[in-house]
């Protein structure tokens, strides 16, 4: 038990290297945003959710407090900086997240000039994205958490690489304390995540949202299960 408690406090200490990532802020390019006039009547909030704000922005801005993205009411309520920092400076999302492209530059742009509408104003719409719903494996929790969440720091060449994330196995077979097959509360990838984590990860300062009640219990259970595949 001592062992255990050890290599807990052992992992706490190195996540805190997160706290040191290096996050972009300056001007990401020199590309003038433009919009597209052909566009006007068919842009809708859907279609830009779909492409920009839930592959690229949600993982920072969800409900965990400041610029929440997750809703068109939300979303039209942040619309001054989201035109500010995305547009003019051009400076989000933060490194070492993958910046906009032209064409989602100009997309936002055409969306914004057309007035932000919820639904296009030529009444067509796309088809709803089929989300699937988060589950107990590793699969699950590796693409809906620790991608979106984890990966960017604990991964091979950046700043939190000795603490991997890459499969189960590693988690299991590592010093660190990541994962205890069956024991949620000796496993430090659930004890880090929990709200009253003294040094919680994502650590707050990263601008990545925290995991969701409904997701720490996910993936208290995959543990619970084995912490198999």
């Amino acid at each position: 038990m001592i062992f255990k408690r050890l290599k807990l406090i052992f992992f706490f200490g190195i996540c805190l290297s997160l706290l040191s990532c290096s996050y972009r802020k300056e001007k990401t390019s020199n590309f003038e945003v433009t919009f597209n006039p052909s566009m006007l009547e068919k842009i809708s909030y859907q279609m830009v959710n779909q492409q920009i704000f839930t592959p690229k922005c949600i993982s920072c801005h969800g409900d965990s407090g400041g610029v929440n993205l997750e809703s068109y009411t939300a979303v039209v309520g942040h619309l001054a900086k989201i035109k500010q920092s995305a547009l003019k400076e051009q400076s989000m999302p933060k490194s070492p997240y993958p910046k906009l492209t032209e064409q989602d530059l100009i997309l936002l742009a055409t969306w914004i000039q057309a007035g932000a509408p919820e639904t296009a104003l030529d009444g067509s719409s796309l088809p709803p994205i089929q989300i699937e719903p988060l589950k107990p494996t590793f699969k699950s929790i590796q693409q809906n958490i620790l991608l979106k969440k984890c990966i960017v720091c604990h991964s091979a060449g950046n700043e939190a690489e000795r603490v991997s994330l890459d499969s189960p196995e590693e988690m299991i077979d590592s010093p660190y304390g990541i994962i205890t097959p069956g024991d949620p509360d000796e496993s430090g990838l659930v004890l880090v995540t929990l709200p009253t984590a003294r040094k919680r990860m994502p650590p707050p300062k990263s601008g990545l949202a925290a995991l969701k009640p409904e997701e720490i219990e996910i993936v208290k259970q995959w543990i619970i299960n084995g912490a198999k595949d």
